[in-house]
C-alpha cells in the first residue's frame, strides 16, 4: 500500500459559500455531493469522483482527471482552470503515486506555469526527471542535502541514495506543497475539512442528504488515504 494523490493545491481568495457550484464551475460538469461515509469505490483516479480538503485558506482539489494533464503536459494550459479557482495568485498541479512510480507537479503563478518537474517508472531513464522552468528555493534546498548526503556516504564508503529515486521524488512533491502552502495533506497533523463529489447527471442517490463535512481536529501524522 501506498500514497495515491493528485490534484490542484491554492489559496482560496474568497469564501466559497456553494462547493457544489464551486466544483460544477471547476470542471465543467453538474457535481452533486456524496453523502457520508464515502463508498468503497470512491477513487479520485475516476473520472467523477472529486475530493475536497480545506486547510484554513488552502484548498486542495483530488482528482487525478484534473491535475494528471497539467503535469505531464508543459504546453497544456492552465487559464480555464485559473480563473474557475478565482484566479488564485499560486496554484499547484500535483500527483503522488508510490505504487505507479509517478511523482510531480506543475506550479503556476497568475495562472503562467513558471516549474514542471515529473518523475515516473516508465522514463527511459529512471534517474532523471522531465523537467521545464527554473527550479524553486524548495528544490534548491533538497538537492543541496543530496550532496551533502552523498559526500558524507563517499567518505563513508557508505551507498547513498541517487537523485531522482522515487522515495526522493516524493519528498519533492510533499516539500513543495509544504514550501509554497504550508502544508502535505498526506503528512499534516491536522484533520482538513472534508468534501466528497460525484460529477456528472444523477451521480449520487437522488434525495440522500448529503452530511455536513467533517470539522477539523487533531490527528496522528500518518498518511490520511492510502489504496491498495
Amino acid at each position: 500500500m501506498g500514497i495515491a494523490q493528485a490534484g490542484i493545491a491554492f489559496h482560496a481568495s474568497n469564501t466559497i459559500d456553494d462547493f457544489e457550484r464551486f466544483v460544477a464551475s471547476v470542471f465543467g460538469e453538474p457535481a452533486t455531493a456524496v453523502p457520508l461515509p464515502v463508498p468503497a469505490r470512491f477513487d479520485i483516479r475516476n473520472h467523477s469522483d472529486v475530493m475536497v480538503q480545506v486547510f484554513g485558506d488552502v484548498c486542495f482539489i483530488s482528482n487525478d482527471d484534473l491535475a494528471w494533464p497539467l503535469i505531464r503536459d508543459d504546453a497544456r494550459s492552465a487559464e480555464r482552470l485559473h480563473a474557475a479557482l478565482g484566479a488564485p495568485a499560486l496554484m499547484m498541479a500535483f500527483c503522488h503515486y508510490d505504487r505507479g512510480g509517478s511523482h510531480g507537479y506543475a506550479i503556476f503563478d497568475k495562472g503562467r506555469r513558471i516549474r514542471t518537474r515529473l518523475h515516473t517508472r516508465q522514463q527511459t531513464d529512471a534517474a532523471v526527471p522531465r523537467e521545464s522552468g527554473r527550479p524553486l528555493a524548495f528544490e534548491h534546498r533538497r538537492s543541496s542535502a543530496r550532496r551533502e548526503l552523498a559526500i558524507s556516504a563517499h567518505a563513508d564508503d557508505r551507498p547513498s541514495v541517487p537523485p531522482g529515486e522515487p522515495d526522493d521524488a516524493g519528498r519533492m512533491v510533499r516539500d513543495g506543497l509544504e514550501a509554497l502552502f504550508g502544508v502535505c495533506p498526506w503528512e499534516s497533523l491536522m484533520t482538513p475539512t472534508y468534501r466528497f463529489f460525484r460529477l456528472g447527471p444523477d451521480r449520487a442517490a437522488i434525495g440522500a442528504p448529503a452530511s455536513p463535512p467533517t470539522p477539523p481536529a487533531a490527528a496522528v501524522k500518518r498518511p490520511w488515504w492510502r489504496f491498495p
